[in-house]
């Protein structure tokens, strides 16, 4: 599957996106779909190739508390 622009395969993740943002709400962690995104495209994904659509939703839902208190 190949994505245009980054906006168009965050608007295809979004679903992982939205189930990560809640996980975060329910353990009263103020991290957003916008937060997640910023942290995955321009620090783990930064040198990243050819990425497949599983490993980015596998990235999303695997993403832990600390990888994003770096960057609060």
């Amino acid at each position: 599957m190949h994505f245009n622009t980054l906006e168009e395969l965050k608007t295809r993740v979004m679903p992982a996106l939205k189930i990560k943002e809640e996980y975060y709400m329910r353990k009263n962690k103020d991290y957003t779909v916008d937060d997640i995104w910023f942290y995955l495209t321009l620090k783990k994904w930064k040198k990243s190739k050819n990425l497949t659509l599983n490993e980015i939703v596998n990235d999303i839902l695997k993403l832990e508390d600390d990888d994003l208190t770096i960057d609060k």
